[in-house]
C-alpha cells in the first residue's frame, strides 16, 4: 500500500472533526493540502495511514539549524548535563545549552515538539473509534481476515506507542527529577494529559496530572501497543525502521519502568513493579535475538549512520527527499562532513569522560573519538562520520550531501536497561551477567586480563558507577545522558574542554534549573488551569 507522506491539516479543518477554538495546544501540524473529495475516497486504513506517517516525519521535522526533531533534543540533552561539550563555538547554534541555559532556551521547543506528536497520535486514534472494538475483539480471539482492519490494528497500535513515547520524554525534562526520586509520585505534579477524549471534546486546557498518572496513562498505552503490535503485525510486517513494532514499544516501556523505579510500589494488577517490568521487557527482546549487539570488529566501521545495520531497532533512513542538510545531527557534530562541527563549531565528548574510558585501558569505545593530541581533540571520530569521507576534514573535500541515517534506538540499550533494573531489585549477578554481554564486544584484543579485572569487581557501588558509565560512554550523543543523570542522581565534575563550563561541578539536587525545563509561558498563560504556574517552582 502506498504511504501517504502528509499531514491531513487543512482537510481536517474543512471536514470539522475537530475544532481548535481557543486552545492552548495548535489543533494542527502543518502540512500539505489534500481535497476533500481525494480524502473521501480513502479507505479508513489509509487515511490513519497518511496521519501516522505525518506524525513519524515530526521526529526529523526541520525548524532551523538548532532545531531538527529527535536528534536536536538528543543533542540538548546531552549537552546540557555536560557529557557533551562545544569546545569553540562561532555560530551560536546549541551554545546556550553548552552554558547551562537549557530551561531558558529549549522549553518551548520540547514542549510544543512532544505535544505535537500526542495531538497528531490522538487525531489518529479518532478515526480508529468506529473500528476500535472490532481491533481489539480480533487480537482478543487471535484471528482476522478483513485486511482493512489488520492495518488499523497495526498503525493504532503505533499511534499508541508515539503517545506513551512522548509523554515519557515530557516527564525527562519538565518534571523535577528530585520529585522522581521521590516514593510520593501520587502527591507530586507533572504536565497534562491528552487523550482521545480531550481532543473529541476542545479542551481548552487541562490540569497537570502526578506523575503516577502520567506514568499510568504510559504504561497502558505501551502495553497496549504491544499487544496490538505482536498480534497484526504477524499479518503486516513494517516497511522501514521508521515505523515502530512491537520490539520497539517494549523498549520504550522498559525504559520509561526503569524511569519511573520505585521498586515498592506496585503499579499493575498483577503485583509487579516497575523494575520488574523494565528487566521483563527488554529480556524478551534480548532472548528475542534479532538485534545483535554491534560486534567489535564494526566498532568504529559504521560510523553509526546506517539504519540497515542489524542493531538498529529504530530510525530513519536519510534521503535526498528528506534530508535536513546542514541543519542535522551530522551537520552539527560530524567533522568529515560539510557541518558547523568542521568549520569550528565542535561537539566534542567531555574530556573527563573522555579520561574516564582511557583509564579502563581495554575499552574500545575510546577510539570513538579522537584522542587530546590530534586536531579536533575530543570529537567523535569512530562513531557518528560519514563513512565515505572518513579520512578528510578539509572542508572542500568533505561530504555535503548530509544523507548520514538518524538513530532513534538500538539494542544496546535493552542490556543497560536489564542491568539496571537488575541491579535495582538486588540481582547484582544479572546485572553483571548483561554488562558482560555488553562489554564483551567492546574489549580491546589483548586487554582481556584488565578487563576480567575490572568485571570481577563489579559488586556494590562499582556496579552503579559501571552502569552509570556505561550508559554514558554507550550511549553518547543519543539522548540518554541527562535522564541518567537525573534517575540515578549522579553529581559529576565536568572537564576543561567546554566554553562555559568548564571544570564546574554538577548536581542533580543543587543544580536542580540545569536538569529540568520550566512550562513555557505559552502554557502557563492560556490554559485556564496553569495560570502563573511553573514547574520548577510548584507555585
Amino acid at each position: 500500500m502506498k504511504k501517504i507522506q502528509y499531514l491531513f491539516a487543512t482537510l481536517v479543518v474543512s471536514l470539522g472533526l475537530v475544532s481548535c477554538g481557543d486552545s492552548f495546544l495548535a489543533q494542527y501540524p502543518e502540512g500539505g493540502v489534500m481535497l476533500e473529495d481525494q480524502f473521501n475516497a480513502l479507505t479508513d486504513a489509509d487515511k490513519l495511514e497518511g496521519t501516522v506517517f505525518g506524525l513519524y516525519s515530526k521526529l526529523y521535522e526541520y525548524g532551523g539549524h538548532g532545531t531538527f526533531g529527535e536528534r536536536s533534543i538528543d543533542m540538548y540533552g546531552d549537552l546540557q548535563c555536560g557529557d557533551m561539550a562545544m569546545q569553540r563555538t562561532g555560530y551560536g547554534w546549541f551554545e546556550s545549552y553548552e552554558r547551562g541555559l537549557f530551561r531558558n532556551y529549549a522549553y518551548s521547543y520540547l514542549w510544543s515538539y512532544y505535544y505535537d506528536i500526542i495531538h497528531l497520535a490522538n487525531l489518529g486514534m479518532i478515526g480508529v473509534e468506529a473500528h476500535k472494538s472490532d481491533i481489539m475483539a480480533a487480537k482478543d480471539a487471535g484471528t482476522v481476515d478483513d485486511s482493512e482492519l489488520i492495518l488499523q490494528g497495526y498503525y493504532y497500535g503505533q499511534l499508541l506507542a508515539m503517545r506513551g513515547w512522548a509523554y515519557d520524554n515530557l516527564l525527562t525534562y519538565f518534571c523535577n527529577p528530585m520529585d522522581m526520586l521521590e516514593s510520593t509520585m501520587d502527591n507530586e505534579l507533572a504536565v497534562p494529559i491528552y487523550t482521545v477524549k480531550e481532543v473529541m471534546a476542545d479542551t481548552a486546557g487541562t490540569p497537570r496530572a502526578t506523575i503516577t498518572q502520567v506514568y499510568e496513562r504510559i504504561y497502558e498505552d505501551l502495553s497496549d501497543a504491544i499487544d496490538l503490535l505482536e498480534f497484526y503485525g504477524q499479518y503486516y510486517e513494517r516497511d522501514s525502521k521508521l515505523e515502530v513494532n512491537a520490539d520497539v514499544a517494549r523498549i520504550i516501556l522498559a525504559y520509561s519502568m526503569l524511569n519511573h523505579g520505585n521498586s515498592d510500589n506496585v503499579i499493575i494488577a498483577d503485583g509487579k513493579n516497575a523494575y520488574e517490568i523494565a528487566l521483563e521487557q527488554a529480556k524478551k527482546v534480548i532472548d528475542g535475538g534479532k538485534y545483535p549487539i554491534l560486534k567489535y570488529k564494526d566498532l568504529t566501521e559504521t560510523g553509526f549512520a546506517d539504519v540497515n545495520a542489524n542493531n538498529w531497532m529504530w530510525g530513519q533512513d536519510v534521503t535526498v527527499e528528506t534530508t535536513t542538510g546542514l541543519g542535522s545531527f551530522f551537520g552539527q557534530v560530524d567533522i568529515h562532513s560539510y557541518s558547523y562541527a568542521a568549520a569550528g563549531d565542535t561537539k566534542a565528548i567531555d574530556s573527563k569522560l573522555y579520561e574516564l574510558i582511557a583509564s579502563h585501558k581495554w575499552d574500545g569505545r575510546v577510539n570513538w573519538f579522537r584522542s587530546p593530541s590530534m586536531t579536533y581533540s575530543y570529537c567523535p571520530d569512530g562513531k557518528f562520520y560519514n563513512p565515505g569521507t572518513r579520512n578528510v576534514t578539509d572542508l572542500r573535500d568533505v561530504d555535503r550531501n548530509w544523507l548520514c541515517d538518524n538513530i532513534f534506538m538500538r539494542s544496546e540499550v535493552a542490556y543497560l536497561i536489564a542491568a539496571e533494573a537488575a541491579w535495582a531489585s538486588n540481582d547484582e549477578a544479572t546485572a553483571v551477567s548483561y554488562i558482560k554481554a555488553l562489554c564483551d564486544e567492546r574489549v580491546i584484543p589483548g586487554e582481556e586480563t584488565e578487563y576480567n579485572t575490572w568485571l570481577a569487581g563489579l559488586t556494590g557501588t562499582a556496579l552503579k558507577e559501571a552502569l552509570i558509565y556505561n550508559w554514558r560512554v554507550e550511549m553518547w550523543g543519543e539522548g540518554y545522558g541527562l535522564q541518567t543523570l537525573r534517575r540515578l542522581n549522579k553529581s559529576i565534575a565536568l572537564g576543561t574542554n567546554h566554553v562555559s563550563r568548564a571544570n564546574a561541578e554538577l548536581s542533580v539536587a543543587t543544580n536542580m534549573e540545569e536538569f529540568q525545563c520550566e512550562i513555557p509561558a505559552s502554557e502557563t498563560s492560556y490554559n485556564p488551569n496553569l495560570i502563573s504556574q511553573t514547574q520548577l517552582t510548584h507555585e
